[in-house]
C-alpha cells in the first residue's frame, strides 16, 4: 500500500480539511492501493483558533507525526498543502523535497520566481520528484477541450475572483495549459488593490486576457478562440479537484507528472511581472526565467 503525508504550516485550513475526502473518494472509484496515513503540521493550529494537529487527525483517522522528520520516514508520498500562503512552502517544503520521494506542492508554488528556482533546485539536488498546479488547470471542460482540439488556441479569456497573490495561479494555469508555455511579455491596469486586468503576449500573434475581481461578482470563467469562432469552458468544482487528486495518485504511484516545472515557473515569472504592471500601467514587462 502507497502511504501518503501530509505536510503543512497547520493542517485545520480549507484544502488540507477536504483533500482526504477527496483521496478517499478516487482511491475508492479507480481502485488505488493508497491511504493517508499521517500527517505533521509545523504549527499545532491556526493562528486564529481551531482544530489542533491531534484533534484534526483523529477526526480524520490519520496518525500524527510527531515532527517533519517522522512523517517523511514513515510515508511513500508526501503533500505539501499551506495553500493560502505560497511564502510558507518553502519552509513547509525543506525536509519534504529532500526526501527522494513524490512531493505534490498546493497552489501557488511559491510567492516569486526565484523562491520557486531554488525550490526546484533543492529537489534536483536530492532526486525528488515534485510538481504543483492549481485545480482549475483540471477542468473537465479544458481537459475535453485539449483532447480535441491538438492545435493552440490563438486567444484565451479568463476571469476569476480574488488577489493576484494568492489566486492569479488559478486563472494563469489554464492560460498556460491551453495554449502552452511561452508568453513573452505582459502589460497591467489596475484599479485599487483587487481588480487587475493583464494582457500577455505570446509574440507570434497570439494573446491572453486576465482579468481578477474581488467575489461575488467574478467567478471562474475561460474562454477560447481561434481568432474567428469561439467556446466557453466551465469551472465546476464537482469535477477539477477530483481531477486534480487522480493526477496526484498517478505522479505518486506511476510516475506521471502532468505539469512541467517550466510552466510552473512561467507561471510565477508572470505573476511577477504582474505585480510591476500594476504600478507601471499601460507598459510591457518582459518575463524573464
Amino acid at each position: 500500500m502507497l502511504k501518503i503525508g501530509f505536510a503543512d504550516y497547520y493542517l485545520n485550513n480549507w484544502h488540507a480539511d477536504h483533500y482526504p475526502g477527496f483521496l478517499r473518494d478516487v482511491i475508492a472509484r479507480f481502485g488505488y492501493d493508497a491511504r493517508v496515513t499521517h500527517a505533521f503540521g509545523i504549527h499545532d493550529a491556526p493562528p486564529a483558533g481551531g482544530l489542533t494537529t491531534e484533534q484534526w487527525c483523529f477526526q480524520r483517522n490519520i496518525t500524527p507525526a510527531e515532527s517533519m522528520e517522522q512523517l517523511v520516514q514513515e510515508v511513500d508520498a508526501i503533500l505539501v498543502i499551506a495553500a493560502d500562503n505560497a511564502a510558507w512552502h518553502e519552509e513547509v517544503c525543506q525536509l519534504p523535497l529532500r526526501s527522494g520521494k513524490p512531493v505534490f506542492v498546493d497552489k501557488t508554488f511559491a510567492p516569486d520566481l526565484k523562491t520557486g528556482q531554488r525550490l526546484f533546485a533543492l529537489a534536483g539536488e536530492h532526486h525528488t520528484p515534485v510538481f504543483s498546479s492549481s485545480a482549475q488547470r483540471f477542468c473537465q471542460s479544458i481537459l475535453d477541450y485539449r483532447a480535441a482540439h491538438p492545435e493552440r488556441p490563438r486567444f484565451v479569456s479568463t476571469v476569476g475572483p480574488h488577489s493576484l497573490d494568492q489566486y492569479a495561479v488559478h486563472q494563469l494555469e489554464p492560460i498556460v495549459a491551453l495554449m502552452g508555455p511561452g508568453i513573452r511579455r505582459v502589460k497591467g491596469f489596475g484599479v485599487g488593490s483587487m481588480v487587475t486586468q493583464l494582457i500577455l503576449d505570446y509574440g507570434d500573434g497570439r494573446l491572453a486576457s486576465f482579468v481578477q475581481s474581488p467575489q461575488p461578482w467574478a467567478e471562474f470563467n475561460f474562454m477560447v478562440s481561434d481568432g474567428e469562432t469561439g467556446q466557453r469552458l466551465v469551472s465546476d468544482d464537482r469535477d477539477f479537484y477530483h481531477n486534480l487528486t487522480k493526477a496526484i495518485l498517478d505522479f505518486f504511484v506511476y510516475g506521471v507528472c502532468p505539469v512541467p516545472k517550466e510552466e510552473t515557473l512561467e507561471i510565477l515569472a508572470v505573476i511577477d511581472a504582474a505585480r510591476q504592471a500594476r504600478v507601471r500601467q499601460d507598459t510591457w514587462f518582459d518575463i524573464r526565467l
